[in-house]
């Protein structure tokens, strides 16, 4: 902790970057340490692959990302910049942004997963006990004792809230609610936050559901459950595959799966699996096994070069196959 504290307060410029395809709580932790390092005075550069989701287009600071498509190397000195990393450890998981946090003079990656992969190097504050990387954050800045304006507060509580599922997954412990308390201390607005994060979908995510579940397939006598999208059904509804974000998760609200999976064809010759359990089934390690990672509860991978079907079929082999072990056990 204290190399890593050295290097914030020392360094000027940064270079802030979190997983391909963002959740709340990757996006939610870049921009609330992007607002205090722009409090501070210092340069800050919140970098994604792809343009931002537009539900999250409510966080402070969302008008300030910057893609890779706009991006130009000369206009910001990454080299002589601290590159900091969010709600991932492993260096696939950053997409075509990782040379550029690569070719940062130094690296700190703050992550609550447990690392499945090839670890991206750097200083690293890791823990896979805590609920949301967003909390890690808050635990960074009170250590630095820099500011947390209302902005920073109000978006490292949506990251917490993203994470807890509400405050309701086993994750959510007795310092979730401790930080969430100070983070409405400090200006954070959970009725804000709750609007936004759960009655605020675009309409075209609604043809997407109907979609998805007109294709839904029924697994291992309704306790596994899977689905997918193609960039056809993206392009026709007019939607974002990040609009399709979670819906893995709708898939497992049904009463009696243990299991659900979302597919989505992300771009020609990309595709990516979204996976959900109730607990008993560790998906995190179902992820890893095709080069993913994630939590027990919900994790992912990507593959390149198969097609959506294939894809699909490879889904569904491990769905089955691991249904079967549980029962075996």
């Amino acid at each position: 902790m204290e190399n890593i504290k050295r290097i914030l307060e020392e360094a000027e410029s940064f270079v802030l970057a979190t997983h391909v395809n963002p959740d709340a709580d990757g996006l939610s932790s870049v921009l609330a340490m992007h607002l205090v390092l722009k409090n501070r005075g210092r340069r800050s550069l919140p970098l994604l692959e792809e343009r931002g989701p537009s539900f999250l287009d409510f966080l402070h600071g969302f008008g300030d990302l910057v893609t890779l498509e706009d991006f130009r190397k000369d206009s910001f000195p990454v080299e002589e910049s601290v590159a900091l990393v969010f709600d991932l450890s492993e260096e696939t998981r950053l997409g075509e942004v990782a040379p550029v946090v690569k070719a940062a003079r130094e690296r700190v990656i703050l992550d609550h997963h447990a690392r499945t992969g090839e670890a991206l190097p750097g200083l690293r504050m890791v823990d896979p006990r805590a609920p949301a990387t967003a909390l890690l954050v808050y635990r960074l800045l009170r250590e630095l004792g820099w500011e947390i304006s209302a902005e920073a507060a109000e978006n490292l509580y949506a990251g917490l809230y993203s994470d807890t599922g509400g405050f309701r997954f086993e994750n959510t412990r007795e310092e979730a609610f401790r930080v969430a308390a100070d983070l409405v201390r400090l200006g954070a607005r959970p009725a804000v936050v709750g609007e936004r994060l759960l009655e605020n979908h675009p309409p075209a995510r609604f043809e997407l559901m109907r979609r998805v579940l007109e294709r839904r397939e029924i697994l291992f006598g309704g306790r596994g459950v899977l689905s997918y999208l193609t960039l056809k059904d993206f392009e026709e509804t007019g939607a974002r595959p990040a609009e399709a974000e979670d819906l893995a998760t709708f898939l497992r609200s049904m009463r009696g799966v243990e299991i659900s999976a979302m597919v989505k064809e992300l771009k020609p010759g990309e595709v990516g699996v979204s996976l959900r359990s109730r607990g008993r089934i560790d998906v995190a390690e179902l992820a890893a096994s095709e080069g993913g990672g994630g939590h027990v509860r919900a994790a992912g991978f990507r593959k390149r070069g198969l097609a959506v079907e294939e894809v699909v079929s490879l889904v569904r082999r491990l769905i089955l196959a691991s249904l079967e072990a549980e029962d075996g056990d």
